[in-house]
């Protein structure tokens, strides 16, 4: 409640503030449980952001060699092809690029936009504008390298999708089940030796889950 009111008297005094209290001063397990699910809801939103991420880039290369390849210069073709891509990042390079600014600071907002490439993207568009070696061919071998990448990581979640699963059943279900019953006034006292042993058994829970999850990410 603390914390909740020093945001509330950071952000100002908007009226989600004061509905957000309310429900945090009526019901703390539903406004942890609310809370709980919107992190679930939003790291999952993360995730598949994640996911898309080799795929944009690969549009975005993509984009680059074909209009290099059609006569437009490398500063034009990444203002075009940032079109292609708007999940990634592309604001600071495109900026940089349609204002003419050097080659160093493009090449700067493309490493950091490009999750996979952009440390090599960065050097081809720097060696391309100091050399003015042929582009298409570069950024073609990196969109194919980003397309990869995305390749090998669905293969790598289709082989890994059972115990994943496994994971989020034997760790899941109990930690839901508990949750579920403690809304519902059907849980253990927390005051009691039922809640201290359902706080072990949900730690332990915890523990097992992330031991697993940690196996399956480092295979």
């Amino acid at each position: 409640m603390a914390v909740l009111v020093a945001m509330a008297l950071v952000r100002g005094p908007h009226p989600a503030w004061a509905g957000v209290l309310a429900f945090a001063y009526l019901s703390p397990i539903g406004f942890l449980t609310a809370a709980a699910g919107w992190g679930v809801f939003q790291a999952a939103r993360r995730s598949a952001a994640r996911r898309r991420m080799p795929a944009a880039e690969a549009d975005f290369l993509r984009g680059v060699a074909a209009e290099v390849e059609a006569g437009a210069s490398i500063r034009q073709a990444v203002v075009a092809a940032a079109d292609r891509a708007p999940a990634l990042r592309l604001t600071r390079a495109v900026r940089s690029a349609a204002a003419g600014r050097p080659a160093e600071e493009v090449a700067a907002g493309l490493e950091q936009a490009l999750p996979l490439n952009g440390r090599v993207a960065a050097a081809a568009y720097q060696l391309v504008t100091d050399t003015g070696a042929r582009a298409s061919a570069v950024f073609a071998g990196l969109a194919m390298r980003a397309a990869g990448a995305g390749d090998m990581a669905r293969e790598r979640r289709g082989l890994t999708a059972q115990a994943r699963l496994s994971a989020w059943l034997v760790g899941g279900l109990p930690v839901a089940a508990t949750v579920l019953l403690t809304v519902a006034g059907l849980g253990p006292d927390p005051a009691g030796a039922g809640g201290f042993l359902t706080v072990v058994g949900v730690g332990l829970v915890v523990a097992g889950g992330t031991v697993v999850w940690v196996m399956v990410a480092r295979a």
